[in-house]
């Protein structure tokens, strides 16, 4: 069926926007994939929409900033998938407002699933990994907002720094091992992260808005990070590791 056939990979966030896309990516090549979200809602849409492959697609609920949660999540995709190959740490939120501005409880949720529950999952997951063996890899999905500062993004752009350095330091403690840690670094891609600039703005004026900060004049969309995705977590790329990957029509080239 595909480069991944057989091949077992868990996606957090896999219930909406980018991680919905890249799970449904990863099916599409043969594999069997688990998504986790905190909605059972969403999740169950997005099998659904997989419905070619729903005999290799299993839905958890998980909040990846519980410990307890994800060490459940573990020992259940032991069962349902025999280990794992793959994990795709997409789980992601976004609080917008000045340093002085925002609640701390603000912030701490947003560094709690942006950073602590990518660095709890992984940790949960490596003892899988390394029985997958050599070329078992882990994916963060960081933003643009990891080397840009933008105003009003404090916890974000904090969160999702922390996430780089996340996947530089592990890709050097697993190399070893062979096991792979890379992160895609995506521009604006039209996903529901996007509803509420959405609403504040209008859509025209968003699009447009959004649109003139990359040099492409183009929005990202789901699909092209997923792409991405597939080449990172696939045999052609496995001698890369520790890389951060744009995905944002040249944004971060100027």
């Amino acid at each position: 069926m595909g480069q991944f056939d057989g091949k077992r990979v868990l996606v957090t966030g896999g219930g909406t926007g980018i991680g919905r896309e890249i799970a449904h990516a990863f099916t599409r090549q043969g594999a069997i994939v688990a998504i986790c979200g905190r909605r059972p809602g969403p999740l169950k849409a997005a099998r659904d929409d997989m419905a070619e492959a729903r005999d290799r697609v299993h839905v958890i609920e998980c909040d990846v900033s519980d410990p307890e949660d994800v060490a459940a999540m573990a020992a259940r995709v032991e069962k349902l998938m025999g280990g794992l190959d793959v994990l795709v740490n997409n789980a992601g939120v976004d609080e917008r407002g000045r340093i002085e501005e925002l609640e701390l409880r603000a912030i701490d949720r947003v560094l709690s699933i942006n950073l602590r529950g990518a660095i709890i999952t992984t940790r949960a997951f490596l003892p899988l990994l390394r029985k997958a063996g050599r070329g078992a890899c882990v994916l963060n999905i960081s933003s643009t907002l990891g080397s840009m500062a933008e105003e009003s993004s404090v916890a974000y752009c904090i969160s999702k720094a922390g996430l780089e350095m996340l996947t530089r330091c592990v890709a050097l403690d697993c190399a070893p091992e062979g096991i792979r840690v890379n992160a895609i670094a995506p521009g604006v891609v039209d996903t529901p992260i996007q509803d509420r600039i959405k609403g504040e703005l209008g859509y025209q004026e968003w699009r447009s808005q959004m649109e003139h900060l990359h040099p492409m004049r183009s929005i990202g969309r789901p699909k092209d990070v997923a792409s991405a995705a597939l080449f990172l977590c696939g045999p052609e790329a496995d001698w890369l590791t520790g890389v951060i990957l744009p995905v944002d029509g040249g944004m971060t080239a100027r």
